[in-house]
């Protein structure tokens, strides 16, 4: 039975790490350029990257998550059994990006330096404003070979790589560490309290016609299971998972 997961941040510092995180991974799909729309997709990530990193500089908060998951290694050390090796390596990797993420120059500065970039970024928000009259920079870029536009791209990717380390290890060992249970939601309405957590994933049947719909802060959340359609969605057996 397949099944779908869905995540829900509580707090505005996990909000930006999981858009930024899905932007890295939308550049990913789109840096091939190997379909129409793909351009259009990848810099609208990497523009709405740089606006994100204008609004928060998230480099002290991933440090000290990181630094805070490299103190709960200490426990895991002390199980029987454990790969002692990989251990190591984990520990030093998050403590060598919990140092280099504090000294490193603001995160998007040099993507706002990019003069590609800069004249996408002032016609982007105006209807059709990617036309080659109004982007000729970005005409010009597009009928470029391959090869130099994947090196323009690897370019600004590298300008990220820092966060993107950051990020993808953080998001991996929250999510591991988070033990799904078997919750029920009485009419659709469930409600728990949230202290603490970071975020909160849910675990649904793939088949089952509903969404949840979570609202919350620090304290508390709740979650309204939806349905797709106009039928009472009636009792919703789900799992739940609490990131800490």
């Amino acid at each position: 039975m397949s099944s779908l997961v869905y995540e829900f941040p509580l707090n505005e510092k996990c909000r930006n790490y999981l858009r930024l995180n899905e932007l890295q991974q939308q550049i990913r799909l789109c840096r091939e350029l190997s379909a129409p729309g793909q351009a259009t997709a990848l810099f609208k990530a990497l523009l709405d990257i740089m606006e994100l990193l204008e609004r928060c500089d998230v480099r002290s908060d991933l440090a000290k998550d990181l630094e805070a998951q490299r103190g709960r290694l200490a426990a895991w050390s002390q199980v029987p059994g454990v790969d002692a090796a990989a251990l190591a390596q984990l520990e030093g990797q998050l403590e060598q990006l919990a140092q280099q993420l504090p000294r490193a120059a603001r995160l998007g500065q040099q993507l706002r330096e990019d003069k590609l970039l800069a004249a996408v970024r002032s016609r982007f928000a105006i209807p059709g404003g990617l036309c080659p009259f109004d982007v000729p920079q970005l005409h010009y870029w597009l009928n470029l070979p391959v090869v130099r536009q994947q090196q323009d791209i690897d370019g600004w990717q590298s300008l990220l790589q820092l966060l993107q380390q950051g990020l993808e290890l953080l998001l991996t060992l929250w999510r591991e560490a988070g033990q799904f249970r078997a919750q029920q939601a009485v009419g659709g309405f469930f409600q728990d309290g949230a202290e603490f957590t970071e975020m909160i994933r849910l675990r649904l049947p793939a088949e089952l016609a509903v969404y949840p719909v979570v609202s919350g802060n620090k304290y508390r959340f709740t979650i309204r299971f939806m349905p797709v359609g106009n039928h009472d969605p009636g009792n919703v057996d789900f799992e739940l998972a609490n990131i800490k």
